[in-house]
This record gives C-alpha cells, sequence and structure tokens, in this order.
C-alpha cells in the first residue's frame, strides 16, 4: 500500500476544525496528525488546498441491489455513488434477489460484492427461518438482522410480536442488532384491502404516523421483556415515536434510532410536485413532523442520519398504482451535500453531523476504528468544500437510478474527495481509485 502525505488540509478533529495540518498514511492507516511539516520519505504527497477533511461517512442504510437486482444498482455503481457522495463504507439491507435470509446467499452476496466495490461494505440479513442459521450468519459477519414489522418478507414468518420473542432472544444473546422498520401490519393490510384501487390518502393511511407510532410503542413493551436485546429504528419519520424512543432510551434499554434527508427536507406538500414519483415507505409527513425531526436532531433524540438509497427505475417509480409502485430514492450522491448546506445555514453544526454520519454509526454498528480522525484508525477520509456551491443533477449521478426528488436543488457544501482504506478514490471531484479497492468488513474488526 501507498504511504501518502496530505498536505495544507483542515481536518475535524474530536469537536474541532484544526486548519494547516499534515496527515501522514502508511499501510492504510493514519499514522499521524501535526502542523509541522513530515519530512518523511512517501510514495505521494496530495495538496488538498485548504479543504476541509472530516471522518469518512458511514451509511447504515442502503440498498445495493445486485445479483438478479443489477438492472437497478450493482455493487460497482452503489459504491461509486457511496464514493462520489462522500461515504468511506456503507451497511448493505437484505431485501435483494435472492434474499440474504441464510449463509448461502450471504456467501453468494459478498462474492458477488468483492471484487467490484469502492467502498467498504457490510451486510445485513433477514432472521433466518432457520434460527440456527443466526449463529452461523455472525460467523460469517452479519452486521445485524431486518424485521419489517407491516410485509411479509423473506426469512423468519410471524404473525404478532410475540411470535418475535424467540429470535430476539437469540439475536439478544449475540450483542448485533434488530434494525426494525416500524409500521402495523394490520392497519396495512386493511387498508389496502379496503382500497384496491390505491390513493395517495389510502397510502398515507396505510402507514401513518399512528401506525409507526403504535409499532414503535409494542416493540418497546417488548424490549422490556427482553432487555439483552438491541434495537435500531429505521427511517424514523415522525415526533411521536421520536420521543418514545428517546423515553425508552432514559430508561436504559439498548435502543437507537435513524433518520433520512427526504424525511428532513421534504413533506407531503411535496407530492404537489413530485406526483406518485414522490412515495416512500414511510411515507413523507407534514410540515409538524420535519419540524419534530429537526427537534430530535437538536436535542440529541436521533443517532443517525441515513440515506436509505432505494435505486429503482423511473418506470417503476411513476407506473402503477401506490400498491404496486416501487418506493423511494437513491440518496446517496445528495445525503452529504444536502446536510452540508444545513450546516451553512444554521440548521446543523458540523460537529453533530459527523456524530451522525460517522462516530455514531460506527459505534452503534461496531465498525472499528473507522468513524474518527485518529492515530491508528483506517484512513477512512471524505474532503469538502463548505463553500463550494451545488446543483442537485441527477444525469450525473454515478448510481443507476438517474433520478432525485432534489432535482434542481441549489446549495453550498460540496464533496471534493475521499479516501478508503488510506486509499484516494474521488480526487478533485474525479475518479481517482478502482473497483476492488474497498473491503466487505465484519462487526469489529
Amino acid at each position: 500500500m501507498k504511504s501518502l502525505r496530505l498536505r495544507n488540509c483542515k481536518i475535524f478533529y474530536r469537536g474541532s476544525v484544526i486548519s494547516d495540518v499534515e496527515i501522514l498514511i502508511e499501510d492504510g492507516k493514519i499514522a499521524r496528525l501535526t502542523k509541522l511539516k513530515i519530512n518523511r520519505p512517501v510514495d505521494e504527497i496530495i495538496d488538498l488546498n485548504g479543504l476541509l477533511v472530516i471522518p469518512g461517512l458511514i451509511d447504515v442504510h442502503v440498498h445495493l441491489r445486485g445479483l438478479n437486482l443489477a438492472y437497478k444498482e450493482d455493487y460497482d455503481t452503489g459504491t461509486l455513488a457511496a464514493a462520489f457522495g462522500g461515504f468511506s463504507t456503507v451497511l448493505d439491507m437484505p431485501n435483494t434477489d435472492p434474499a440474504t435470509e441464510n449463509v448461502e446467499t450471504f456467501k453468494l452476496k459478498v462474492e458477488a460484492a468483492k471484487p467490484k466495490i469502492y467502498v467498504n461494505v457490510g451486510f445485513y440479513s433477514f432472521i433466518p427461518e432457520k434460527l440456527t442459521e443466526i449463529h452461523r450468519l455472525i460467523a460469517e459477519g452479519v452486521f445485524g438482522f431486518k424485521v419489517f414489522m407491516h410485509r411479509v418478507m423473506p426469512g423468519y414468518k410471524f404473525n404478532d410480536l410475540e411470535d418475535l420473542r424467540k429470535p430476539f432472544e437469540t439475536i439478544g444473546e449475540t450483542g448485533l442488532p434488530v434494525l426494525v422498520h416500524a409500521e402495523k401490519r394490520e392497519t396495512y393490510e386493511t387498508v389496502k384491502q379496503e382500497n384496491p384501487n390505491g390513493s395517495l390518502e389510502a397510502f398515507e393511511a396505510a402507514l401513518s404516523e399512528s401506525s409507526e407510532n403504535e409499532s414503535v410503542n409494542g416493540l418497546i413493551a417488548m424490549l422490556r421483556k427482553i432487555k439483552p436485546v438491541k434495537l435500531h429504528f429505521c427511517h424514523i419519520s415522525s415526533q411521536l415515536p421520536l420521543r418514545r424512543i428517546a423515553e425508552a432510551k432514559a430508561e436504559g434499554l439498548s435502543i437507537t434510532c435513524e433518520v433520512t434527508p427526504h424525511h428532513l427536507l421534504l413533506s407531503k406538500r411535496s407530492y404537489e410536485t413530485l406526483g406518485i414519483y414522490g412515495l416512500v415507505d414511510p411515507p413523507l409527513r407534514s410540515e409538524a413532523c420535519v419540524e419534530g425531526l429537526w427537534a430530535g436532531i437538536r436535542r440529541s433524540m436521533v443517532d443517525c442520519i441515513a440515506s436509505d438509497h432505494a435505486p429503482h427505475t423511473f418506470e417503476e417509480k411513476s407506473t402503477g398504482n401506490v400498491w404496486n409502485i416501487k418506493t423511494g430514492f437513491p440518496g446517496l450522491e445528495t445525503l452529504l451535500p444536502l446536510m452540508l448546506d444545513c450546516v451553512n445555514r444554521g440548521w446543523l453544526s458540523l460537529s453533530k453531523l459527523v456524530k451522525l454520519t460517522s462516530q455514531n454509526p460506527a459505534r452503534i454498528f461496531r465498525i472499528a476504528g473507522r468513524g474518527s480522525i485518529e492515530i491508528g484508525y483506517w484512513a477512512d477520509l471524505t474532503v469538502v468544500d463548505l463553500n463550494g456551491e451545488f446543483t442537485i443533477d441527477p444525469s450525473k449521478f454515478k448510481s443507476k437510478a438517474m433520478h432525485s426528488p432534489f432535482k434542481g436543488w441549489r446549495g453550498r457544501g460540496v464533496v471534493k474527495g475521499i479516501f478508503v482504506n488510506g486509499a484516494p478514490v474521488v480526487l478533485d471531484g474525479e475518479l481517482s481509485g478502482r473497483s476492488g479497492i474497498g473491503r466487505i468488513l465484519k462487526p469489529g474488526v
């Protein structure tokens, strides 16, 4: 591995921005941080022209697709999008084809991804149908187990919370999290049955704020009975469940949660311009919900900001009714610019942004040696220009999903580079690395 000297940069270090720093990278790790000139011989010197270096971002909620869904996104295009978006590590969800639900499908995904990835990747699994597979999957390096409360998905089948007690207890013994998409199946199925032709109002009713809140409440009540299990709530979209999660944390329960940029920056009023394309699960909420999420960030009730990068073809996003149209948006290339713009607007501090997108994800999901700029840590580094202006143009995305609800948005805060495992993948906005440079990660390793 090349030794690198990064000169003439600012770094975000232990809560503060420090100017005129040099970074020495050896064997893929940060070997030295200094305001003095590094005189040690190195293979390459890179001048960062006074730009800001923050810890490489970690996205804990990404759908890379691949395998039989490679027409939507593949491991090379998805991780290239991640690199250009400022992410050095992403964790991939299991609802693929074939679904990740046992050791065989897990290995299939790992082998397919390994030669293609531009950033580090870890994988989740569904709870396996055979609970004995849980420990086998953990031995392979799974980062956690995903549960959709409102849809019947591959893997372990359940009808109610009591059915989940045994797998939750088994997973709880391992220390890994259960990731939950929290909405009530009864509500979803009832509304769908009563409104077979679908409408925006029916979609919102099926996946309502109260449905999310009731599901969160039920899971918290269950967690009180089997405390060792760790729950991570995905894409919380309204303020009441966020408050319930904060109260449960105060009780000492092991709970974390994430929010997405589209729930922070868009509201149900956005449907007026986005139409059916704007459907996402959970749906865009009221402006009061948006403000509630921002209040949750300010009060440290939110643990992570994640993209929920969900690439589909534009046809899949715009054809059909609300029950069969594909929901979600690509988000890897828009999250950091949008959030940097929020920093510039004073809505979010840089320190809070780093905590929500690097430090907390590394801590919660046990991604050792990453998430902070520290000597001895892997040199996963994101280079940004806080004053650089951007206009979101999906036609320039690296993702195969070349569309976005943020099309045409303007702001300040541009990703200029990314280093992964000490190697430059993107420099000055241009591709510098190659596929296969990323690594398949395991928790704690």
